[in-house]
């Protein structure tokens, strides 16, 4: 090996030039960003609520950044199928992917994914939450969360409730009730949540935990009853209808976050970028109009504390999980 003065120069002059040339594109690219049609990746089904979601956000947000923004769906594996797809895609600002707090906390509580949530994605900005209804079938004896307790606690491991699977939000929020009221019901796992629903409108199992786009309309026809709902406060939708907070369980809260993240390596400017354009977006009247229809209500955040949400229940999920002792067969 040389160790001639004017070669290693020449090295160090061609490796500053090379950083120069690639904090030159980079720049330029930044500058032009976005150039040409961004998509979003849902990882849902099309046609759910959820994915109505992402697709109203998508045409909004195709206006604030002044390029076409396409929806593709990758359905599959509660959501995990779509979150791993977009978690490898390349870092440039051009692929962004509906997480949910599902996908980010719950999943990887219950088993090892092909993601990390903290490093793989920079997340943009929060969209929205969507909250949970407790249901009950006509026949179950009670009209409230407080004679609900008292019916479980009276019948230990009698009542089942049932949800979309092992880990899902429904059966989560059971648990939650669970372990706050001291109450023992029975977890019935199925292959979807509208599974549960019909085993629930057959009089096959009790409880069950529904978002009120599934359930309304069962409630309004008197074939389930509505004892709760899980939100902080009361939802738009049914306005009598009392909190489980208000209804002996003063810090129970259990709620879908839907949110916009993009590969962990991409440049912090374009991260801000999105961030900007997204919370214009959610400024939108008719936008919110359309997302209290799917019972979504607007929450928007910056990067930084959507950050500081998925951390903070990354660890509030892995602490219910154990507590539940919740495995995923």
């Amino acid at each position: 090996m040389s160790n001639h003065p004017g070669l290693a120069a020449r090295r160090t002059l061609g490796g500053l030039a090379a950083a120069l040339l690639a904090g030159a594109a980079f720049t330029t690219h930044a500058q032009n960003y976005p150039a040409r049609t961004l998509r979003v990746i849902s990882p849902f089904a099309p046609g759910g609520s959820n994915d109505v979601v992402a697709r109203l956000i998508s045409s909004r947000l195709s206006e604030a950044l002044g390029q076409s923004v396409i929806v593709e769906n990758r359905a599959g594996a509660g959501g995990v199928l779509g979150t791993e797809f977009g978690a490898r895609a390349a870092p440039d600002g051009y692929t962004l992917t509906v997480v949910t707090n599902a996908t980010l906390a719950i999943v990887p509580a219950l088993q090892k994914t092909s993601y990390d949530p903290l490093r793989d994605f920079a997340p943009v900005g929060l969209v929205g939450t969507s909250p949970y209804v407790v249901i009950v079938h006509p026949a179950v004896p009670v009209r409230n969360i407080q004679q609900l307790v008292t019916l479980v606690k009276s019948r230990p491991k009698q009542v089942e409730f049932g949800s979309g699977g092992i880990g899902t939000p429904g059966h989560l929020a059971g648990e939650m009730l669970n372990t706050m009221t001291g109450m023992k019901m029975v977890h019935v796992p199925y292959k979807a949540g509208n599974l549960a629903l019909n085993d629930l409108l057959g009089g096959h199992i009790s409880v069950t935990f529904s978002n009120t786009i599934t359930s309304s309309e069962f409630i309004k026809a008197g074939r389930i009853r509505a004892l709760a709902a899980t939100s902080a406060k009361r939802i738009s939708a049914f306005p009598d209808l009392p909190t489980v907070a208000e209804s002996g369980a003063p810090s129970y809260e259990f709620v879908l976050w839907l949110g916009l993240a993009v590969p962990g390596a991409t440049a912090p400017v374009i991260v801000q970028q999105l961030s900007k354009s997204l919370m214009k977006t959610l400024q939108d009247k008719v936008l919110h109009e359309r997302f209290a229809a799917q019972s979504i209500e607007v929450l928007s955040s910056t990067p930084q504390e959507f950050s500081e949400k998925i951390k903070r229940d990354m660890g509030v999920y892995a602490r219910l999980v154990k507590d539940a002792g919740a495995r995923v067969e």
